[in-house]
Order: structure tokens, then C-alpha cells, then sequence
């Protein structure tokens, strides 16, 4: 390939002779009784799968005689032809040979929509996650449906203000298209024999608005410093002063429950049996921490020792709800929190009654084991969150968040003195700045009384000059 993609390449070959035979079925006909059916597979990338109909994978039977070298050719051939395939698209959709289509510093005229395409492959190759290139090609989804054909070197930040504004319009189109596919999925049998109904209610339809428009914005000026240091073009457009204004991300939702609220809420986790689910909660409400760090806890993570147990918080649950992974949002992230004794007591008593119910099962206790999931396996955030919802709707919390303990945490321990930065610090923020810049609102104003306190100090100062003037000197 020399268009900087990933080559298509065939998984092992599977012999269908030797599956139908261990299924008592006959052989394949064939012209050549000698041969052997295997059937070829290439697995197809999700960001090439738009080239070949959507198809996951690329499947042919070929008949060899020497498993060595025929079938390795016919497997080659197979390759080439594919990745030939797919050269000749990437070609159309606007891929040039010669220099990403560059004849000089700051004139590339590869389209905007081939570009980001290629930026994202190359940075797929293991330097962001998974969950990163999935929301990347949405983002280039949009970016292609208005400006994606315009070469990079003549994209203005006018065509980029132009894509952003339709961002509501296209994700209302793509939604009801997706509805208008789900009703006709409605009218199968299968349907009905697996849903037992035609009318099951359907979710209202979200669209995206100026989140969605803001994360776009901060992509498309990535991609285009990213430009700027290969000199494809000469000025990152996305920086517009303009733009910024326009398309501002909203704050996150601050909703904390008050002192007495807080109070009540541990009393009623107070109640409860112990278990996973107490244990979790009161993580959530005396550390600050996030649901999905929660989550990813292990035993090895807690350390008990000293006059005040702390937990170091180095991973987080994956988008996926079934893995954990090392803290990838920032070096803040990965951070200690001390926790208070009698949350600490019961988080000791829990590991103690997990570990004697997997010896009970034949298995070891180890320091890898979650502190609120099975075993090793994490538990998901959907069934701890039905877990959640059945709790705070017993004890008269309806509609509480998980976050809600979160920003609880920040904003009673700002109301009762504690230092900003130490807050901001336990939250796992970057910066103390962006914490204050939440919660200001819950910070106690300690401007009053400033001016008399200011004006005092000052009728002092003056005094004791008026003393020392007073004062004969040698004395």
C-alpha cells in the first residue's frame, strides 16, 4: 500500500474439508479430486469497512493442492486483490501519491475529510484508545457530511463555522433515520418472538448540541496544528478568536446534595447490610472519587497501615463496562485519598467477608481482587447503577446522581475551610483554577468585613507613627 493505511492481510486458513468431515457431511465438488477447500478470511478495520459495503469481513473459498505453496499464493493473490481494492478508493475519495498532494510548504490539497481520516489511522496505531478513535470518526463523520472535500490549504474558519452550526441538524437527521431502521426492524418475527410486543417504548432522541459543537472545534485544531508542523498549511484557521466565543463547552452540572441532605444520605447508607454496594457509596461520598474509578479498585490499591487509611487511585473502568485500564486522563488523575476510620472499617470487613467466600469457593485471595466487583472481573456501571437506583428511590433520594456524592465532597469540605488546593488535589482535577472555577459558588466569602479590617490596620499604622515622632530621640 502506499497510501499510509494498514494493508489487508488473511487470517489462517480454515479447512472446510476437514470441518465437514468432523460434521459427517461429503466433500465440496471439485475438479480436482486431489484438492483441499479452505475458505480465506481478512478481517476488514472499521475505518476501511465503508469501502466494502460495510462488511466486517472479506471471505473465499480457494481449492489447493500443496498447502505450502499454493495455497500461499492463492492467499496472496487474495491480499493483493483486496488491498488493490481498496488503494482505488481511498484514491477516489480524494488521496493523491505525490506528497499528500503538497507541491509546496503550505499548499496541500488533500480534502479536509482525507486528511483527518489519515491523522486518525496513524494516531490509532496504539497512541490513543480504542474509545478515543470511535468518538475521532464521529467527529469526522460530521466534519465530512459538511466541509470534508475542500482541500486542507483553502479550509477557513467561515467553512468550519459552517460545520459546526449544522452539527444539530445532522445529528436530528441521522437520529430519526436510525428510528425509521428500528421501526421496520419492529415489523419482523423475530422481533416480536424476542420483545413479545411491537410497542415497546422507544427512548426520545438526542441531539447533539453546543458539547458536541465544542468537541469538534478543540479536534479540528489538533488536527491542524498537527498540519502546521508538517507545513501542509500555514495557519491553524480552527484558533479564530470567533470561534471560541461562539462555540463555548457548557459547564458540567454542579448538583450537591446540602449539609442536612448529606447527612441524612449517610445515615440511610448507614443502614445498610454490608456489602459491595455500602461499601461503594460510602467510597463515593467520603473520597470525591468518580463512579468509574470506584469501580476499578483492588485490594492491593488500599493501604490500611498508619494512623489514616488512604486509597491510591491509579485505574479506571473502560468505556466497555467489562475491563480496567491504567488512569489515562491525566497525571492528576492518578492521585491518593485518605479515607476516614469508620469507612475504612468497613471497607476492611468486606474484603474480609469476599476473601473467606472465594476460599469457600476454592479460590485464592489475592491482591488483584476488585473491592466492588466479582472477583478480578469488574463489575459494570449499568447494574451497579440499577443497584443505585433502587437504593436512593428507597430511601427518598429519586433522582439523585452518582456525581452528586462527588460534588458534595468538593463543596461541603470548601464550605467548612478546607484549602482550595488541597481539594482540587483529592478531586483529581488538573489544576486548582478549573476547581475553583466549579465551585466559586461554595467557597466562603471572606471579603466582608475587608474595608473596616483594611481601614484599621492602616489608623494603626499611622499611630504608631505619630508615636515614634512623639518620642525624643536618645531616650
Amino acid at each position: 500500500m502506499k497510501l499510509g493505511t494498514k494493508k489487508l492481510r488473511c487470517d489462517k486458513p480454515y479447512d472446510l474439508d476437514e470441518a465437514r468431515k468432523q460434521k459427517g457431511l461429503p466433500r465440496r465438488r471439485r475438479k480436482d479430486s486431489r484438492t483441499t477447500a479452505y475458505q480465506l478470511t481478512i478481517r476488514v478495520p472499521e475505518e476501511y469497512r465503508t469501502y466494502f459495503d460495510g462488511k466486517k469481513k472479506l471471505t473465499h473459498v480457494v481449492f489447493a493442492l500443496n498447502k505450502k505453496e499454493d495455497l500461499k499464493d492463492q492467499m496472496d493473490a487474495f491480499e493483493d486483490e483486496k488491498n488493490a481494492e481498496l488503494e482505488r478508493a481511498l484514491e477516489l475519495r480524494g488521496w493523491t501519491r505525490s506528497g499528500d498532494g503538497k507541491s509546496k510548504p503550505g499548499e496541500c490539497v488533500t480534502p479536509l475529510g482525507s486528511y483527518i481520516d489519515r491523522y486518525i489511522e496513524i494516531r490509532s496505531n496504539g497512541s490513543i484508545t480504542d474509545g478515543v478513535v470511535r468518538h475521532e470518526r464521529l467527529f469526522l463523520k460530521y466534519i465530512d457530511e459538511v466541509i470534508g472535500d475542500i482541500p486542507m490549504c483553502k479550509v477557513t474558519a467561515e467553512d468550519i463555522e459552517r460545520c459546526l452550526l449544522k452539527v444539530p441538524e445532522l445529528s436530528r437527521k441521522w437520529a430519526l433515520e436510525r428510528r425509521a431502521k428500528q421501526e421496520e426492524n419492529r415489523k419482523t418475527v423475530r422481533w416480536a418472538k424476542k420483545h413479545g410486543t411491537l410497542k415497546k417504548p422507544y427512548k426520545p432522541i438526542k441531539v447533539a448540541g453546543p458539547d458536541m459543537q465544542s468537541k469538534i472545534l478543540k479536534f479540528l485544531r489538533e488536527v491542524m496544528n498537527y498540519a502546521l508542523e508538517k507545513d501542509d498549511i500555514t495557519k491553524n484557521v480552527a484558533k479564530a478568536k470567533f470561534l471560541t466565543r461562539v462555540f463555548k463547552k457548557s459547564k458540567p452540572l454542579i448538583d450537591p446534595l446540602m449539609a442536612d441532605d448529606a447527612g441524612r444520605f449517610l445515615g440511610e447508607v448507614e443502614k445498610l447490610p454490608l456489602d459491595y454496594f455500602k461499601v461503594s457509596v460510602l467510597l463515593l461520598l467520603n473520597t470525591g472519587m468518580r463512579p468509574e474509578e470506584m469501580l476499578a479498585i483492588h485490594v492491593g490499591d488500599i493501604a490500611f497501615d498508619g494512623s489514616e487509611a488512604s486509597i491510591n487511585i491509579v485505574s479506571v473502568l473502560d468505556r466497555d463496562g467489562k475491563t480496567t485500564r491504567s488512569y489515562p486522563k491525566s497525571d492528576a488523575g492518578r492521585r491518593s485519598v485518605p479515607i476516614d476510620a469508620y469507612t475504612a472499617g468497613e471497607v476492611k470487613a468486606w474484603i474480609d467477608i469476599k476473601s473467606n467466600q472465594m476460599k469457600a469457593l476454592g479460590l485464592k485471595p489475592s491482591m488483584s481482587m476488585l473491592v466492588c466487583g466479582p472477583d478480578v472481573i469488574p463489575r459494570t456501571y449499568q447494574s451497579w447503577l440499577r443497584d443505585w437506583r433502587s437504593f436512593i428511590g428507597a430511601a427518598g433520594f429519586e433522582g439523585i446522581r452518582p456525581y452528586a456524592l462527588r460534588h458534595t465532597f468538593a463543596t461541603l469540605n470548601l464550605a467548612n475551610g478546607e484549602n482550595i488546593k488541597t481539594v482540587s488535589v483529592l478531586m483529581g482535577h488538573a489544576s486548582s483554577a478549573y476547581t475553583l472555577d466549579l465551585y466559586a459558588g461554595y467557597v466562603p466569602n471572606t471579603g466582608i468585613g475587608i474595608g473596616s479590617r483594611y481601614m484599621s490596620f492602616l489608623r494603626a499604622a499611622v499611630w504608631l507613627n505619630c508615636e515614634a515622632s512623639r518620642t525624643p530621640r536618645g531616650e
